[in-house]
């Protein structure tokens, strides 16, 4: 019914609000007054793609372990396996021209309505689109991870996102991510494929698993 296709487009569009703010409050960096900046769209797309797609944060979590030996980093690889992740938790984005890419217009209207981002206005010449994070963002999210806390795995699956991400560029970040083939050649406004098969094949080899 038309109704519910409606109300369905809305509750899809409040939750990717919800993603958007715990990336945006997360990956913030101070600003001085009670603010905090999140710099970059380009960024915030990076950090999307690897929520959005275990598998690719499984896989980088991998790397992480092999290049600097890093247990927990394998661990939490595993720990997406063991909860079915790329098949529970995958929200697929559109290969676009410049790589993953979800238009935030929607989301980020929500965030602004109720007072906890700000878009930054832009300076001449400035390309780059920040973001102010606002001291309401934080109660915000404390509060509906008290109401309902299953959305704690939003906070989980950032921080764990910003250990391998850090404050990277946004170029620097969608240029590993056009490392794996399946993104790179996926044809633009198809939707990114999963590398789960491939991503276990590695994590099968280094826990000596046939």
């Amino acid at each position: 019914m038309p109704g519910s296709v409606a109300a369905s487009h809305i509750g899809l569009h409040h939750r990717d609000a919800v993603r958007l703010l715990f990336i945006l409050a997360l990956g913030s960096e101070e600003a001085g007054d009670g603010e905090r900046i999140f710099r970059g769209e380009k960024r915030a797309m990076a950090i999307d793609f690897l929520v959005r797609y275990p598998d690719y944060l499984a896989d980088e979590l991998i790397t992480r372990y092999e290049t600097k030996s890093d247990q927990e980093a394998l661990d939490a690889a595993v720990a997406i396996f063991d909860a079915d992740e790329p098949d529970e938790r995958t929200v697929a984005m559109v290969r676009w021209r410049r790589g993953a890419f979800q238009n935030i217009e929607m989301p980020l209207s929500i965030l602004t309505a109720y007072g906890l981002v700000r878009p930054l206005r832009q300076t001449a010449g400035q390309r780059r689109h920040d973001f102010v994070v606002l001291p309401a963002a934080f109660a915000f999210i404390e509060r509906i991870e008290r109401e309902q806390p299953t959305l704690r795995w939003y906070r989980s699956r950032v921080d764990l996102v910003m250990t391998l991400t850090a404050f990277r560029s946004g170029s620097d970040l969608k240029g590993d991510q056009y490392l794996h083939p399946e993104y790179r050649d996926a044809r633009h406004g198809t939707e990114i494929p999963s590398i789960k098969e491939r991503v276990l094949d590695r994590l099968k080899a280094i826990r000596g698993r046939p």
